[in-house]
């Protein structure tokens, strides 16, 4: 089982990597959640943590079940 922070490292790593593979900047993922660039990519970077709602609209946005960003 992992711990906090191995899952907020987790859902930071599939944050990055589903925005890269469907070609998205950081600008319109900000956009989608109505924050900067910056503040998103301190998500993707696991600076900052991000809100189950916060992820759950980008789930939405992306089309996929917000367990997409649990998985290994």
């Amino acid at each position: 089982m992992l711990d906090q922070d191995e899952v907020n490292a987790l859902i930071s790593k599939n944050l990055r990597a589903i925005r890269l593979e469907r070609g998205y900047s950081l600008q319109r993922l900000g956009d989608v959640l109505n924050c900067s660039n910056q503040q998103y990519s301190l998500f993707e970077l696991n600076k900052n943590r991000i809100f189950a709602a916060q992820l759950a609209l980008i789930a939405d946005f992306y089309g996929v079940d917000i367990g997409y960003f649990f998985s290994e």
